[in-house]
């Protein structure tokens, strides 16, 4: 069977939701999908996943060389295992809801890269919070991708950015998505094609140690910048955003308070909150 769209899942202890994310790819319709997860950690996704989904499931399993080795490196393992010409891409504790792929697929094959709406949802409180342009219209600025400090998943022509996500500690998501613009020329965006990003309190974001890997992540950004052949005012705003985040983490580690969690001092409040 041809495939129109590859989803490609980094898992890391991802055993409490990885059924749940990998449903919301299999459940979607309209293309041919498959799901290619790599492991992160010694877990055996392929029996946990057994269990739960059908057995002529498109799910092609792979793992990075030892664990640990990061988001970046198994999501480019992933991306070499592939077989579609469009490559979405899912996080192991987030979901699609029913229709994103349906919707994105023609405007990334018209436009190179598209996506829709996230939303950020807190398993405690239930609030949502919704990401998308701050002005309305069929398209993804590229300052609203540097500048909201919210994920926006990428659906994208596999040949745009052949080499996938870029080898940094912190924010490679973000990258990506500036590569995929510049490649672009643009990027399309719709609404009612949502991508469900669940709060997670083990997830890199959210963790104890989130302030030290953002810092070192955000230097790492800052001297890729002057590699990348992104036009002039591309590189000045990724410098802009990522000094006043960097200069913001400075900040709060050296207070003799406790620190506030790294989504506490680098989210600027934009964006929608429901629920």
């Amino acid at each position: 069977m041809a495939i129109d769209v590859s989803v490609i899942m980094a898992a890391y202890r991802a055993g409490g939701t990885i059924v749940r994310a990998a449903q919301s790819v299999l459940a979607q319709t309209g293309a041919a999908v498959e799901l290619v997860l790599c492991a992160d950690d010694e877990l055996d996704y392929g029996a946990l996943l057994a269990r739960e989904l059908p057995s002529t499931a498109a799910v092609r399993l792979c793992r990075t060389p030892s664990p640990r080795s990061g988001p970046s490196a198994a999501r480019n393992i992933a991306l070499g295992q592939a077989r579609g010409p469009i490559i979405a891409c899912l996080d192991a504790d987030d979901a699609y809801a029913p229709d994103r792929l349906r919707r994105l697929l023609p405007l990334a094959e018209r436009h190179g890269a598209a996506t829709g709406p996230t939303r950020e949802i807190d398993p405690h409180t239930g609030a949502v919070r919704v990401a998308r342009p701050r002005r309305e219209g069929p398209s993804l600025p590229v300052e609203d991708i540097c500048e909201l400090r919210m994920p926006f998943s990428p659906v994208f022509q596999r040949q745009l950015c052949p080499q996938g996500w870029p080898a940094i500690d912190f924010a490679e998501d973000v990258i990506l998505n500036v590569d995929l613009y510049c490649a672009a020329g643009g990027y399309a965006f719709a609404e009612a094609a949502d991508y469900h990003y669940h709060l997670s309190p083990g997830s890199r974001s959210h963790s104890a140690d989130a302030l030290g890997s953002a810092r070192a992540g955000y230097l790492q950004i800052l001297d890729l910048v002057e590699k990348r052949g992104w036009p002039e005012p591309v590189k000045a705003l990724v410098r802009r955003v990522f000094r006043e985040d960097l200069a913001a983490v400075d900040r709060a580690q050296a207070s003799t308070r406790d620190a506030p969690s790294w989504r506490a001092i680098v989210r600027d409040g934009c964006g929608e909150r429901e629920g």
